[in-house]
């Protein structure tokens, strides 16, 4: 605001100073001129100030969406175009669609709950939230499956994260930088490997000599449970 209001006084000072004094007439088309580069230099101002009022709130009202598993309205949290995320400083090139098909297949894939222990506005268009991120793998059910518990399906970890979240002037999301452990993020990642090498997702080439590998669900305060390895067939 300070800096429009300097530019938008250099502007006016730029208006003849014979008008400014009184000693001549102003045309009215250089008052006309003049009132003119005011509004323009307000207009463009206002666009590159703007800001979205409340972050954190647009943050909190997505992730709801997406607890809920709300396609349309998690969807709508974010910027497609321009969004990107981190994970400890590296791009994860995970790509939100407006259309959809992002979370309409991650909720297919898993049951997510946040749990928060830190939210707040930490300047313009960002926020800091502290969560634990309890990621439940499908039971296959979804795929018109048996329903079953034995690893991947029904495997439950949590994730423990920090996220320094960035909106845009429309408050959607346009950048989601998160801290937290690597491993917890790879055990996810390779059980719904796993899943979609069994549900026959992925070409038999791809899953060639995978293993289902020992759980390692992480409980909340507990310990890990053990399996043995055993090989994974595809589900006709």
């Amino acid at each position: 605001l300070i800096v429009e209001i300097l530019i938008l006084l250099q502007i006016y000072i730029s208006i003849p100073s014979y008008f400014l004094l009184g000693k001549h007439h102003l045309k009215m088309k250089d008052l006309s001129s003049s009132l003119g580069l005011l509004l323009l230099a307000s207009h463009l101002l206002h666009g590159v100030t703007s800001e979205c009022t409340d972050p954190l709130a647009a943050i909190m009202e997505t992730l709801d969406c997406v607890e809920a598993e709300n396609v349309t309205c998690a969807s709508d949290g974010y910027n497609a175009e321009e969004f990107v995320k981190f994970h400890n400083g590296i791009d994860t090139n995970t790509v939100i669609d407006s259309g959809g098909s992002f979370w309409s297949g991650t909720f297919s894939l898993v049951d997510l709950t946040l749990d928060y222990n830190y939210q707040q506005n930490i300047g313009p268009n960002m926020a800091s939230i502290r969560y634990v991120e309890k990621v439940v793998i499908t039971d296959g059910s979804g795929f018109g499956l048996p329903p079953s518990s034995e690893h991947p399906y029904g495997a439950v970890f949590y994730q423990y994260e920090h996220a320094l979240v960035t909106v845009d002037e429309d408050c959607k999301m346009v950048k989601w930088d998160q801290y937290g452990d690597n491993k917890e993020q790879t055990d996810v990642d390779e059980a719904i490997f796993l899943l979609l090498c069994d549900i026959d997702f992925y070409p038999p080439e791809v899953c060639s000599g995978v293993t289902a590998a020992p759980t390692n669900q992480s409980k909340k305060g507990g310990k890990s449970s053990k399996k043995k390895s055993k090989k994974i067939r595809g589900r006709n």
